[in-house]
């Protein structure tokens, strides 16, 4: 069993936490996506629905295919860092 299949499998007797919890985790997801700049409209739909079984594992899904890698992130350059360092005054 995958881990996202126990996921949806946690908590069923209180539903309204559960979905509570699948709305904090996609949103957590979507904040840390390719996509959270420009959602389509996903980011509505996780807040303002109670979407299907069905419809969460598309949503889940397609998060995990646009997480940001490490390698899209911003990378300073240690010139970067040191130049900041310095216009920040802290190198006296």
């Amino acid at each position: 069993m995958s881990e996202l299949d126990a996921f949806f499998n946690d908590v069923e007797s209180d539903q309204h936490a559960h979905q509570e919890r699948l709305k904090d985790y996609a949103l957590f997801l979507l904040l840390n996506s390719t996509m959270r700049d420009d959602d389509d409209g996903l980011e509505d739909e996780i807040i303002d629905t109670e979407p299907t079984l069905e419809r969460w594992r598309e949503i889940f899904e397609r998060l995990k295919l646009n997480q940001l890698r490490t390698i899209d992130l911003p990378n300073w350059s240690q010139t970067s860092f040191n130049k900041s360092y310095k216009d920040n005054g802290i190198d006296n």
